[in-house]
């Protein structure tokens, strides 16, 4: 594939990454390229290559800017590293579980993210480091809305899909009801309708997730977080029928490259 490359990088911690990164074959518009962050990369940077790619040909049609495209993945042959993501993606646990050593780097992944690997990018192609957008699923949206709460400044605009909200006993949830957002952020949430079928569908829910509330959780993270929100936020919520925890993750980053790369001053909406 044209303009791409990855590479893999240690943190300064000592942690080792994967980068994919790709890049627009038009020249850089005056106004600079924005750069879309993917977690999971391993998994998922082919699909927001192509789309970014199919999409920005007509971007007056689809709202879809030409873009680069980073994605973080481990230095694996395998779709996910599961004890690396459930590391790098999950705040520390509250209460006696607070030092469980299987979890709770968050802080130090995102202070990778935006204090080493953003900083590398932007140089590279002279980027404007307030023209980030972070995409995440399921753990990885859960650490979404870990930075959009803590460091809502870190990132111009975030999705996150199926987050993980039952982690930690809804931790997080309670976190973000204490206080009130006092930064403007663009946020959209997604979920698939099958990932918590209702009480009249003959389908069951996926294996694993029926305690976990998952449609119910995203909806009430949206809402909590819109009666909390400052002047000039958009948080945008979306669930996508007959669409289960994995597959929901193409419809989601197609739905969201458009609010994640719409510029500033663009027309909100809040469907």
């Amino acid at each position: 594939m044209p303009n791409t490359e990855r590479w893999d990088i240690r943190s300064r911690s000592g942690r080792p990454y994967r980068v994919f990164l790709a890049w627009p074959d038009t020249p850089m518009p005056r106004d600079g390229w924005d750069a879309v962050y993917l977690l999971d990369g391993n998994a998922w940077f082919g699909t927001l290559v192509d789309s970014l790619r199919m999409r920005a040909r007509r971007p007056e049609v689809t709202g879809v800017r030409p873009a680069v495209a980073v994605g973080i993945g481990y230095p694996t042959d395998d779709v996910v590293d599961v004890p690396r993501r459930l590391y790098d993606f999950t705040p520390p646990r509250t209460g006696e579980a607070g030092n469980d050593r299987e979890t709770g780097g968050a802080e130090a992944f995102l202070d990778f993210l935006t204090g080493e690997l953003a900083p590398m990018i932007e140089a590279r192609f002279r980027l404007s480091g307030q023209r980030r957008a972070l995409f995440g699923h399921s753990l990885g949206g859960l650490f979404v809305l870990h930075a959009a709460l803590t460091r809502p400044s870190a990132f111009a605009a975030y999705a996150a899909a199926s987050p993980s909200l039952w982690f930690d006993d809804r931790a997080l949830g309670r976190a973000w009801g204490a206080a009130p957002l006092s930064h403007a952020i663009r946020l959209m949430i997604a979920v698939g309708a099958l990932e918590q079928p209702s009480a009249r569908s003959a389908l069951p829910a996926e294996g694993g997730l029926e305690d976990r509330a998952m449609v119910a959780n995203a909806r009430a993270a949206a809402e909590g977080l819109r009666r909390r929100a400052g002047t000039g936020a958009d948080i945008r919520f979306h669930v996508f029928e007959d669409e289960n925890h994995a597959s929901v993750v193409p419809v989601a980053l197609g739905r969201a490259l458009p609010f994640l790369l719409a510029p500033p001053g663009a027309t909100r909406c809040t469907v």
